[in-house]
């Protein structure tokens, strides 16, 4: 898929994002709730989403977020800024010694404040 296929299809703009994150040590699953741009801090990282996306592409709905995540007290070469997929996760996502990361929904309405959820259901 190609940015400039991409623009021939269906683009609606999302406000926020519902991203899971795995804790690999602990297998603990979240499901974080958070308006674009808003700063998520984990126990080694952060996490910015500038833009979410849902897309159809030759008929097949997906959804892709822009995401940033910066490692602390690491080289800069483990920073990851780019696109994830819905549908693919492993396409294109950061590495994390500790979090697993996986977009769950974009949200076309702004959720304002940032929440944490034990469960999830779209």
């Amino acid at each position: 898929m190609t940015f400039d296929s991409l623009l021939s299809n269906e683009i609606i703009k999302g406000e926020g994002i519902v991203l899971r994150v795995l804790n690999k040590i602990t297998t603990q699953k979240v499901y974080i709730v958070m308006p674009l741009s808003q700063k998520l801090e984990l126990d080694n990282s952060e996490i910015i989403i500038y833009s979410c996306l849902r897309i159809e592409n030759e008929g097949i709905p997906d959804e892709i977020a822009l995401m940033k995540h910066t490692r602390r007290n690491e080289n800069k070469s483990k920073d990851f800024l780019g696109w994830i997929f819905r549908s693919s996760k492993y396409l294109n996502s950061p590495t994390n010694p500790i979090f697993d990361f996986k977009l769950e929904e974009c949200l076309i309405k702004d959720p304002i404040f940032m929440k944490e959820l034990r469960t999830y259901q779209k």
